[in-house]
Formats: structure tokens, C-alpha cells, sequence
């Protein structure tokens, strides 16, 4: 009987880490940009941008956030209809620019850090990341 103690531990480290593979999802951000811009994008733009120059962090429910690529910067604005992003870097005349996301599409995902976390519904739904007064005031008015 003694020998299948070893064993035993053996099975469950296996068993975790297929559990784990299983459930590990791949950050890719740019998949998570486009499946926005499908459902909210728009050539439209606000009038004057609130927020300039905001680091956006994007994801899924499991798995990390990410930047779209290093040093892509985002101009945000917040209206009475929602949450307006727009990437300047967004210069590829097939992809839209921009995104204006009903509030009512925008859902408070906890906070870590210096982050605001929020869900954005898309199939499946995306996680973003702001930082500072962008942040604070989505997380006030959504």
C-alpha cells in the first residue's frame, strides 16, 4: 500500500495541471479591440476628447490584460450615452478608429491597484483597464 501514495500525488499534479491548461486563456488585445469595434465601432468621433494620452489595458475574463501593442495611447471621452475610445495609432482605412460604448454596456469589475477594471459587453465580453481620473469617473457614472 505504500506505493501508491506517490502515485497518488502524481494523478491530482496531472489532474491540476490539465484543469489549468484547459482553462488558460491566451491575452490576445488586438482580437479583443476588434470583437469592440465590431459591435460598437464608428468613424464618428466626439467633439473634444476628454482624456488624452490613456494607457487602456484589454482582455478577457480569464487571462491578463494587455496594451494593444507597446506605447498605443488612447483618447477617451465619457458623454451621456457612454464611453468613447478612440485610437489614433488606428490609421488601416479597413478598421474603425473609435468605439462608443452605451453606458449601459459598461459594467464595474473591481479595482487592483491604480486600476479601474470594467466589462464590456461584447460576445464574449471584454475586460479593460484604466488608470487614474478616466478611471475614477467611469467608475462614478457607469
Amino acid at each position: 500500500m505504500e506505493f501508491f501514495g506517490p502515485g497518488f500525488v502524481v494523478i491530482l499534479v496531472l489532474i491540476a495541471v490539465a484543469i489549468a491548461a484547459i482553462s488558460f486563456e491566451p491575452a490576445n488585445p488586438m482580437e479583443k479591440w476588434f470583437k469592440l469595434t465590431e459591435r460598437y465601432g464608428t468613424r464618428e468621433r466626439p467633439s473634444q476628447a476628454q482624456y488624452t494620452d490613456q494607457h487602456i489595458l484589454f482582455g478577457g475574463q480569464r487571462g491578463g490584460l494587455r496594451p494593444l501593442q507597446p506605447g498605443v495611447t488612447f483618447e477617451a471621452t465619457i458623454d451621456e450615452h457612454g464611453l468613447w475610445l478612440v485610437c489614433p495609432a488606428m490609421v488601416n482605412p479597413q478598421t474603425k478608429p473609435a468605439i462608443r460604448v452605451p453606458g449601459t454596456h459598461i459594467r464595474p469589475a473591481g479595482r487592483r491597484a491604480k486600476q479601474y477594471r470594467f466589462e464590456l459587453y461584447a460576445e464574449p465580453p471584454v475586460r479593460i483597464a484604466v488608470e487614474g481620473e478616466l478611471g475614477a469617473e467611469l467608475q462614478q457614472k457607469m
